[in-house]
């Protein structure tokens, strides 16, 4: 009898192996996904506290916080408070999140403001909703 000398992968043994790098890729993607949106969450923090600095500096030039009444985060009042706060700069520029900002009022004079955040899904505000307030209380 001869001997075949036989080398290479057979096909059971190739699909093992696509199946495990597939598990690891979709286990890879997911973590990852999980990193971006957690690295976006904090950049709208930190961006909730820059409009916190420049409210602190717009009360001390104006005499007054700059914001509405009541607000909803949208890319309109995003727009707004880099034109208003930051001088037309494009300061507060989070992919995905929206931003406002609500001056609280008491027996007619202002005493304090919060600033809000959401993220954007479809073009509207998500489930994430932060906030901040004048006192540095927020829920993030």
């Amino acid at each position: 009898m001869c001997k075949i000398n036989k080398s290479g992968f057979s096909l059971i043994e190739l699909l093992v192996v696509v199946a495990i790098i597939g598990a690891l890729a979709s286990i890879g993607t997911i973590a990852y996904n999980g990193y971006v949106d957690g690295a976006r969450k904090t950049s709208a923090q930190n961006a909730m506290q820059q409009i916190a600095l420049m409210q602190t500096e717009y009360y001390s030039i104006v005499g007054e916080y700059y914001g509405e009444a009541s607000c909803t985060p949208s890319a309109a009042n995003t727009s707004a408070i880099n034109t208003n706060l930051f001088d037309g700069a494009e300061s507060i520029d989070v992919e995905k999140y929206w931003f406002c900002t609500h001056v609280q009022t008491e027996s007619g004079s202002q005493v304090g403001y919060v600033v809000k955040a959401c993220n954007v899904s479809d073009n509207a505000c998500g489930s994430t909703n932060l906030t901040l307030n004048a006192k540095g209380e927020n829920n993030f």
